[in-house]
């Protein structure tokens, strides 16, 4: 029964990376978004949100509910099972918060934020997308077992960081221009938007975390 619980909790981590695969094309597609924004070009910005992240989004909750609901079914132990529910759970809070950012910046004009702040909001993204790529090697490691596991999740937790110093100084210009700016709903949630993206990466965090925990404790 042990060995048939393991082997169950190997195909739903499997299973588990197909939820990831769309959290991953999503942050791809913000990506673009992002770049179609800090350009200006919002028609083409709410199109990708439209037809790209909004169903993207909804597909990765199709992909999780197949998951808890796999999970629900098998011979687990409650700690495994909890393990891997809060993996997935955690894992769908980076599609909700990158949604979440763009569908706030959906409400500001691009045109009237500076071009530092706009490229800085580029570049933020890039560092999400890098902390994203790093997050799948590591949930494909652990899939494998293989000895990386750790060395990835660590990588992941240093690019959080390196995110997190990044939106600082980002959110200290915006508060800088938002003391010049007449438009302030711009700043308000342009700043909102960019702590969805800190909260997209602080789940990341928390994912490389748990996939940290699960390799460690040997519970697969």
């Amino acid at each position: 029964m042990i060995w048939i619980g393991r082997k169950k909790e190997r195909d739903v981590l499997k299973l588990s990376k197909r939820h990831f695969d769309k959290i991953f094309e999503l942050t791809k597609s913000f990506k673009e978004y992002v770049a179609s924004y800090v350009n200006c070009k919002v028609d083409e910005a709410s199109r990708l949100y439209e037809d790209s992240i909004f169903q993207l989004e909804r597909q990765a909750d199709d992909q999780k509910e197949k998951i808890l609901l796999e999970v629900s079914k098998g011979p687990f132990h409650p700690i495994d099972r909890e393990d891997v529910i809060r993996l997935v759970l955690t894992m769908d809070d980076i599609a909700s918060n990158l949604k979440s950012a763009a569908r706030k910046l959906l409400y500001t004009n691009p045109c009237e934020i500076p071009d530092d702040i706009r490229n800085d909001l580029l570049k933020l993204t890039d560092l999400s997308v890098e902390m994203v790529i790093k997050l799948g090697e590591a949930l494909d490691a652990l899939i494998s077992g293989s000895k990386k596991v750790l060395k990835l999740a660590d990588t992941v937790e240093r690019k959080e960081e390196e995110i997190d110093e990044f939106r600082h100084d980002l959110i200290a210009k915006i508060l800088s221009w938002g003391d010049s700016t007449k438009n302030f709903s711009n700043v308000i949630m342009l700043k909102e938007a960019i702590e969805n993206i800190e909260n997209a990466s602080d789940k990341g965090e928390d994912v490389a975390d748990l996939i940290r925990s699960i390799a460690i404790t040997g519970s697969l």
